[in-house]
């Protein structure tokens, strides 16, 4: 069944990022979740549908609810998104439990994978259990010694002890010496050595931090 989920979400840039077997009381009434993220084709795919130049908001999460939406019929499944709240799904709490996302030294997930780049599109919920691979046990950020991600922010917008100041963030993204954060990702994102194999174009990054500042 994985196999076949992966081969329907490949040619819309999709990959599964995580699986879990939520309990009885999960808001999902799932028996399966299969979390969906981008891959390395995503934005190839993305610009070219109809939702990247009809000049409407939210375009990834119009784009993402389409396209999850029939893929979901196509599977016999029902959907989830980390969007179109409140209340929220609780996707952060569902990559965690996946055992493919942990928590950070600054409380960002760290994906086995694409490390901070991580990012949710949306799942695909079933009412049967299908057979899930064993999970990594352990955090990426467990085996980093550097943990760069510390130092990273250059106006120090989020540390352990305070949490994450929006406003200084905010600002900074304001200013010319922000471009780089707005055209490349969030330093402290991109510093994950994990996320350094993690490439996405300009404009990918650019719709991100848009839709970050409100802008989309």
């Amino acid at each position: 069944m994985l196999d076949e989920i992966t081969k329907t979400i490949a040619p819309h840039g999709l990959v599964i990022s995580g699986a879990l077997h939520p309990d009885a009381n999960d808001i999902s009434n799932a028996k399966t979740l299969i979390l969906l993220s981008p891959r390395e084709t995503f934005w190839d795919i993305f610009k070219n549908a109809p939702e990247y130049t009809d000049n409407t908001p939210n375009p990834i999460d119009r784009w993402s609810k389409r396209v999850i939406s029939d893929i979901a019929m196509h599977l016999n499944a029902r959907t989830q998104f980390p969007f179109g709240g409140p209340p929220y799904a609780p996707f952060l709490d569902w990559a965690k439990q996946s055992g493919r996302a942990f928590s950070s030294p600054l409380g960002m997930l760290a994906h086995d994978t694409y490390g901070m780049m991580i990012s949710y599109r949306g799942a695909l919920a079933f009412d049967h259990k299908i057979a899930l691979p064993a999970s990594p046990s352990t955090s990426p950020c467990e085996t980093c010694a550097a943990k760069p991600c510390l130092s990273a922010c250059p106006v120090n917008a989020i540390t352990p002890e305070h949490g994450y100041d929006v406003a200084t963030c905010h600002a900074h993204l304001d200013t010319p010496q922000g471009e780089t954060c707005m055209t490349q990702a969030c330093r402290i994102r991109t510093s994950c050595p994990v996320s350094v194999a993690v490439k996405r174009e300009t404009a990918h990054n650019m719709l991100h931090m848009r839709a970050f500042k409100g802008e989309t």
